[in-house]
């Protein structure tokens, strides 16, 4: 039988921030999934360039924004602003034309996990959802369940407090320690993307994790035709908001070498994203 490669979490140093990935004393980032230091450039979006692993095809972008900026990306400014840019006619046309496929493929998101939780879980199961922002799918989800939240924008989790029956918390999760319980159910929607060390959050859920517990990711897929085809075009690539990406490959490496007992992974190949379910 084959010995199970133990998790190392691996941070990213503050001292590495726009330097390239090498610190002033030559330490280099390390791969989350494969502990690897070697990374070779895919493209460059603006001041960020895009770094590939070497050996397993995890990405990041470079440099690393700094971990106290991230709440400030949230803001309602933020968050406004962003939203008047997706109404431009060109975005605003392909927006549409994915909601309308989306609809006659009954592909809402929202609803896809609440189908998964709900055929994985028991009524009143205790669910977490981490990145809740303004709270739509723990909306639906508390028609079943016991639902907890935690949004690291303070704007967004106003809204989703609006949810009545709902517990929201402000906070960043990668970097707060104010979980005390745990559950049955860890939802992860459109999130890992946007973490800067998603080896040592994806721990964190593991460890939040009842025994026999589910973890429900969706994320952007690195291993899609789309980027390969678009390079620097890509719709996932939005630095500093996207921080990291992967494949179905280096996710599902990540999570078994985290302890995840088995993982469920459904990808396509012109899909830009990918979801993933993990049991514990």
């Amino acid at each position: 039988m084959q010995e199970q490669r133990k998790f190392i979490p691996h941070p990213v140093p503050i001292n590495l921030i726009g330097t390239g990935g090498i610190s002033p004393h030559g330490w280099s980032f390390i791969c989350p999934v494969c502990e690897n230091s070697k990374w070779s450039d895919f493209c460059r979006i603006k001041e960020w360039s895009v770094k590939e692993c070497t050996v397993c095809g995890y990405a990041r972008i470079d440099p690393v924004p700094m971990r106290e900026t991230r709440p400030s990306l949230y803001s309602k400014e933020k968050v406004v602003e962003r939203n008047a840019k997706q109404l431009r006619l060109s975005q605003k046309f392909s927006r549409v034309m994915k909601r309308s496929f989306n609809r006659i493929a009954n592909r809402n998101k929202g609803e896809i996990f609440y189908n998964k939780l709900s055929g994985y879980l028991p009524l009143a199961a205790k669910i977490f959802d981490i990145g809740c922002g303004d709270g739509e799918f723990l909306k639906l989800a508390k028609t079943k369940f016991s639902c907890t939240g935690i949004e690291i924008s303070e704007y967004l989790a106003g809204l989703a407090r609006e949810q009545n029956g709902i517990k929201v918390i402000v906070g960043d999760f990668q970097a707060a320690d104010v979980i005390h319980e745990k559950f049955d159910g860890i939802t992860l929607i459109s999130l890992l993307e946007h973490l800067d060390d998603p080896g040592r959050t994806l721990k964190k859920c593991f460890n939040l994790l009842n025994n026999g517990g589910v973890l429900l990711i969706k994320t952007v897929n690195y291993g899609c035709l789309n980027r390969m085809i678009k390079k620097g075009n890509w719709t996932g690539f939005r630095p500093p908001d996207h921080v990291v990406y992967f494949t179905p490959l280096s996710l599902r490496l990540l999570l078994k070498n985290i302890g995840f007992a088995r993982t469920r992974i459904a990808s396509w190949p012109f899909n830009d994203n990918m979801y993933c379910d993990a049991w514990k």
